[in-house]
């Protein structure tokens, strides 16, 4: 039987020549596959795009109690108490379109000092950077604000893929009332 069309033929290389040949195939494969940024998940195993309806039956599993729900930017947002976590003050869910978009887990300690919050804030920095490598400031400010408060931000920031985490500490001192809190905010970004 004979078939139509070109015919093909191989020629058998020198040694060295296949191993270039053989090296340069499996890098045109290599760079031909699809390439998929790590992305950086949201806390307590969730997943992004979480329907409401399920984030609440979860929410309800784990103790917690939703005690309030408003909308702010077109966001539905959902703030959460109850959650067990060492030092986790509260948890602000966020949803957009009915999914969820980013999870804020607020700390906080009445008892420690500006000292402990920095020492906090530290250990949450390197847990993040051990996973995620170095983190980009973001923002570093201690000013005075209305006369007699002084304000003090630090911010740093990880993006991987299409999420991101911003890890926040804040306070405001007017003597002798002090509002402390760290902050770790887990984004979806489309």
């Amino acid at each position: 039987m004979k078939h139509g069309g070109p015919r093909v033929t191989f020629q058998k290389l020198p040694p060295g020549r296949r191993v270039w040949q053989l090296l340069f195939w499996l890098a045109l494969l290599i760079t031909s596959l699809p390439v998929r940024a790590v992305d950086i998940d949201p806390p307590f195993g969730l997943d992004w795009g979480e329907t409401r309806e399920r984030m609440e039956h979860l929410i309800t599993n784990a103790k917690g109690k939703i005690v309030e729900r408003r909308e702010v930017n077109s966001r539905v947002v959902w703030t959460v108490e109850g959650l067990v976590q060492t030092h986790l003050k509260r948890t602000l869910f966020h949803f957009r379109n009915g999914g969820l978009e980013e999870v804020e887990l607020q700390y906080q300690n009445d008892q420690w000092s500006d000292t402990e919050y920095n020492t906090f804030l530290a250990q949450l920095r390197g847990r993040i950077e051990k996973r995620f490598g170095p983190g980009k400031l973001i923002a570093r400010s201690k000013e005075p604000v209305d006369g007699d408060v002084t304000q003090t931000l630090v911010s740093y920031q990880w993006a991987k893929g299409q999420s991101a985490i911003e890890l926040i500490y804040f306070s405001a001192v007017k003597s002798p009332d002090v509002y402390r809190t760290v902050s770790l905010h887990y984004r979806a970004i489309y």
